[in-house]
Formats: structure tokens, sequence, C-alpha cells
């Protein structure tokens, strides 16, 4: 071989190396190092686990103590009672994703419980005793048996006392009742898995504003003393329902903000009347006027409005034309309104006239109206059971377990659904990134959901409750995360119209020169194999 075809051979085999070689690196470093910077990291979830929630059972056992004080004669039927109220309660009705068993504990009565019961004066007397002798923790009840002539039941049938406490008369279908009825009130645990699995927005807190219209403050100088009122009468309230949901507490007077219908006269005793296909004209223009609020949680609106001197007294009437005792009316999710007549000014008074605001009657309105709006079941009225008014907390301790044993379930419910919600769309999107602190909120829903449903098995609502709270909390942080958010504005198509511009017009001449270099390869082992 000449020293010139070396020197030839050797101009070419340079390039034919340079292009193997950079083809080499390409392969060998860059895809890999490109692939592995662009893939989406994808943190795992429990997808099996979260998929089976929907369809998990709810399993609710509530521990019930009877305790019987009944005389000999009426023990010898006791074996009866304790067959048939069983019965009784093991015949409530199941649904597919709800399970309501009751587990009962039957007792004798103490000494102590038999003095408390034959001395207490008053039903009010032996509620406070009994409460107070024996600390019941939430979502149990007890249940103490009398005979048929206790005298303090004045020939009823059964009481149920401001704590988790009743006394009633041996009557299975009556025990029942009370257990069912009032202390589960099933209908309310029912009504949770009627719609999709029992999924919906749930209020973590609410924004109480308590507003005083006045209209004509050229004639009435209406003052109330709302910071007094909120203190004696609401914030008992609020507080035995901490745990519940947080509120925050606003109030204002409005000037010049009167109705924006015009109520009709009544002549048979000159008053001015508002039906009740009125009432909702009467929110929207008022709600204008309200001012809005920065917190995230939902407001409840609470309006005092003192009518116009010539519209002097002023009643909300039912559907029969009659005026409602309360002169109020309840908005579902936005509040209530109440109407405060006062005297009507005479040509001697002098103007503005003093008016003082009766808040202790407004606060009872409005405390009522507030139990219905945060979901606190209105007790339905029967002959044979006397129910103990709620103390000044205004609600009463089984009432409190109602509402924290619905709201259970809701919080369950709601989010097994988000959960399953939030694994479709990941399935569906997979450029969605999952970092592993959204994987850590899914576990905690998971684990406190499975937690949840464990406790209300054993009958320990207050773990169960907590358990629920931390489950939504876990599962909405991690469904609401802006990460999720992040590449869904890289689809496939827009990537690939980033990466053509970019890699094409280098990627052409390093194929080709790698295409090339085996070509000049194979020429280079075609005599080697001769």
């Amino acid at each position: 071989m000449s020293d010139k075809e070396s020197h030839n051979d050797e101009d070419v085999r340079s390039p034919m190396y340079a292009a193997l070689a950079v083809a080499f690196i390409a392969v060998v470093f860059g895809i890999p190092v490109w692939w592995l910077s662009t893939t989406t990291y994808r943190a795992s979830l429990p997808y099996q686990e979260i998929q089976e929630l929907p369809t998990k059972q709810t399993n609710c056992l509530i521990p019930v103590t009877v305790i019987s004080c009944l005389t000999q004669e009426e023990k010898q039927d006791f074996d009866n009672f304790q067959a048939e109220l069983n019965a009784l309660l093991q015949s409530a009705d199941q649904m597919s994703l709800l399970s309501i068993q009751y587990s009962i504990d039957w007792k004798l009565c103490s000494f102590k419980d038999q003095e408390v019961l034959g001395t207490s004066s008053s039903l009010a007397e032996l509620d406070r005793r009994l409460s107070t002798s024996s600390d019941i923790p939430h979502g149990q009840v007890t249940i103490y048996l009398v005979s048929q002539g206790y005298s303090l039941l004045n020939s009823t049938d059964s009481f149920v006392g401001t704590g988790r406490v009743a006394v009633a008369t041996p009557k299975d279908s009556v025990v029942a009742s009370l257990i069912r009825t009032r202390f589960a009130n099933e209908d309310a645990m029912a009504r949770v898995y009627l719609n999709a699995a029992g999924a919906r927005r749930l209020d973590k807190g609410y924004e109480l504003s308590f507003s005083l219209l006045n209209p004509q403050p050229a004639t009435f100088n209406a003052q109330w003393n709302i910071q007094e009122a909120v203190q004696a009468y609401l914030n008992p309230f609020l507080q035995k329902l901490s745990e519940f949901a947080e509120f925050t507490v606003n109030s204002q007077v409005l000037h010049f903000t009167g109705l924006s219908i015009k109520p009709k006269h009544n002549e048979e005793d000159d008053s001015y009347r508002l039906s009740q296909n009125a009432l909702p004209l009467i929110i929207n223009p008022v709600e204008a006027k309200l001012g809005s609020h920065v917190s995230t949680n939902p407001s409840l609106n609470f309006l005092l409005f003192v009518p116009r001197s010539r519209h002097l007294p002023l009643f909300i009437t039912d559907n029969k034309g009659q005026p409602v005792d309360t002169n109020a009316f309840l908005s579902p999710r936005w509040g209530g309104v109440m109407i405060h007549n006062v005297p009507k000014p005479s040509e001697n008074d002098s103007l503005p006239l003093a008016v003082k605001i009766d808040t202790r009657r407004a606060m009872e309105v409005f405390l009522a109206q507030l139990r219905l709006l945060i979901g606190i079941p209105q007790q339905a009225i029967q002959d044979n059971v006397i129910l103990a008014a709620p103390d000044k907390t205004g609600i009463t301790d089984w009432e409190y377990d109602v509402l924290l044993r619905v709201r259970t379930l809701e919080n369950l419910a709601t989010a097994s659904s988000t959960l399953v919600s939030l694994a479709q769309l990941l399935n569906q999107i997979g450029n969605i990134v999952i970092r592993d602190d959204i994987a850590n909120q899914v576990y905690q829903a998971v684990s406190a959901i499975k937690q949840g449903h464990t406790y209300l098995q054993r009958g320990n609502l207050y773990r169960a409750f907590h358990d629920s709270k931390r489950a939504i909390a876990a599962s909405e942080k991690a469904f609401f995360d802006p990460s999720l958010l992040e590449l869904l504005y890289f689809p496939d198509d827009q990537k690939f119209a980033i990466y053509i511009p970019l890699f094409l017009p280098v990627g052409i001449p390093v194929l080709s020169s790698f295409v090339k270099a085996l070509r000049w390869m194979k020429t280079k082992m075609k005599p080697k194999q001769d």
C-alpha cells in the first residue's frame, strides 16, 4: 500500500470513528439521560385498596346499656322482654353499604340508682343526677327500666334526658323506638347513602353573621347588645360543637335597608302580613347589601328586621294564613330572618324612638335555626315520650352523638369518593406528576378511612369521628394539590412539537453519518473475511 493510499484511509477512518463514537454516546448515554430527565415521576399509590373503598360495608355498632329497676313481679317477664327487644333491634333495616348493629349490656339496678329514682322530685332533677352519676362515652346510651306506675313519668312511657340517659317502662316497642329513632336516628344515617355513596361537599366551618336591619333610623333608634347575647346564648353552643366544626361570629347594623316587597294589609286587626310565597323575594335584595366574607367557610346569615312604621305590626303567615309563633323563617344553607315588631310611634312622640331589642328572644330563634342549618335533626313530638329541653348549650348529648355519627359517615363516604375520583384521574392522564407528599396524603387517607370503619364497628364514635376528619382532610389535600396540574399543559402532541424542531436538525446529520460509518465498517471487514 502506497503512502498516498494510507493517508487517504486515515482521512476516512477518523470521521467514521467519530460518527460511531457520537452514535455510541447518544445511544448509551444521551437517550437514557433524556428519558430519565423527562419521565414524569409518579409515586406508587394503593389503587387496589382505593377501588375497594366505595364497596366496603360500614358496620356501625351502637352500645346500649339497659338497667333493670323493676319490681320482683315485673322481673318475671324480664326474659321475654329481653328476647323481644333483641329481636326488634336485630330487625333493623340493613342497607347494602350500611349495617346498624346494637350491643345490649343488661344490668341490675344498683342501690345508688334506686335511691336516685326514688328520691328525685322532678324529671329535671332525675336527669341531672342520672347524667352526673356516670360518665357515658360518646355514642353510647343507658336506659333505666322502671315500673309502669313510676310517678315522675306521669302516665307516659319514657323520658329522654339531656345526657345519654333515658328512663322507660318495660315495653319492648317503646325502648326499641327510643334506641332506633332517638339515640341512633337510623333515618338520618340511611340518608347518607342515598346518593352516590353519600359523597357531597362538607363544610369544615361556618361564618355566622348577625345583622340588624333598620330601614328608618330617623324614626327608630334600634339598639341591640349583640356581643352580650352571643356570649350568653351562642358561645355555650359553639363551644360544645368546637370539635365538630370551626365557627366565627360577626355582627353589623344596616340602616335604610328595607323589604323589596309590599306586605298585604289585614283589616281585621290592622296588621300587615307576609305570605310564605313572598318570603324568597326578601333575601335576594338584602343579600347584596350584607357584604362579602373573605373566609373559605360558608356564611350563615341571621337577619333581625325592624319593619317600617307604616307596616307595623308585621307578621309572617303560614300556609293557612295564620301568623307563625316565631315570626321568622329559614332559608336552607343561607340562614334565617326574624321580624321584630316595635311599638308604633304616635304623633306626640319625639323621634327617633329608642328601641331596645329583646336579644334573648332573637337568639332563641336564631339558635333553633342554626341547629337545623348545621344538620341537627328536628325532634318529632310523641305523646308517650317526654323530651328534656336542652341546657344552656342548646344541644343534648345524645343529639350531639347523632350529629357526630352522621358526620362521620359523611366524611368516610366523601373521602372514599374523593380518592376514587383521584385514582381514576391519575389512571386516565399518565403525565400527571405524583409526588411523594401527595402519595403520603393518599396513604394517610386510606389508613384513616379503614381506622374510622374499625372504630365504628367497635362502637367508639369519638375515635371514628376524628379519624374521619383526618381522612377527608388528607383526601382533599391530595386531590386539590396544585402540583397535579403542572404538566397537564404539556400533552404528548405538544412535546413532539417542541422536540422535533430541536432534535431533527441535529439528528439527521448524526444518523446519516452513523449509516455511512456502518457501511465503511462493512467494507473494511470484507477483505478480512476473505
